[in-house]
């Protein structure tokens, strides 16, 4: 059996775990998404790094690209993709893609002809897939979590019943045509 050349090793457990956490982490994402009725806030600026061109991920079809040859047939149905080029593979044996297009300033070198993954990235998909941004990227994922959504209604209930209490006490309190007779 032919192996891709940047493939260093048969997928192993380790692999398959982390690819499993990822995906029960998007699943969860989204399911607190929904119940809490808050999407994912995407907050932030690009730092202008680079880093986001370089050992990426790409998708085909909503799946990872996994062999060279896969990604050959993208190219040559979709010439733009061509900019990229295979680098190597990470952890869960997926193959990795730097960006020829990357300046040595760390600014891309045909901005305006970028394909849709660089306009849009970081994008909430990347959030709902269980993946994460690098760790000093200029933007974050900002979700409402559980504890702070326990957290608003327990205030929200305070004040209504502050409110509540107010307008009982307006009520007991003697009106001033009571007092003026």
């Amino acid at each position: 059996m032919a192996r891709d050349r940047f493939d260093g090793s048969r997928p192993g457990r380790k692999r398959a775990s982390v690819s499993l956490l990822a995906s029960a982490r998007g699943l969860f994402r989204r399911f607190r998404s929904r119940v809490l009725r808050s999407p994912v806030r995407l907050e932030g600026r690009c730092n202008l790094c680079g880093r986001c061109c370089s050992h990426i991920l790409l998708m085909n079809d909503g799946r990872w690209i996994r062999s060279e040859k896969t990604f050959r047939a993208i190219v040559e149905s979709s010439p733009r993709h061509g900019r990229f080029t295979p680098v190597g593979r990470n952890d869960e044996g997926l193959l990795t893609f730097d960006c020829r297009c990357l300046g040595k300033d760390n600014l891309c070198t045909s901005y305006a002809d970028r394909p849709a993954l660089c306009r849009n990235y970081p994008s909430k998909s990347l959030y709902y897939q269980g993946g994460q941004l690098l760790s000093d990227c200029g933007f974050t994922f900002k979700a409402m979590t559980f504890r702070q959504a326990a957290g608003r209604l327990a205030t929200g209930r305070r004040a209504f019943s502050k409110v509540l209490e107010k307008e009982v006490r307006k009520d007991a309190e003697p009106k001033k045509e009571d007092t003026d007779s």
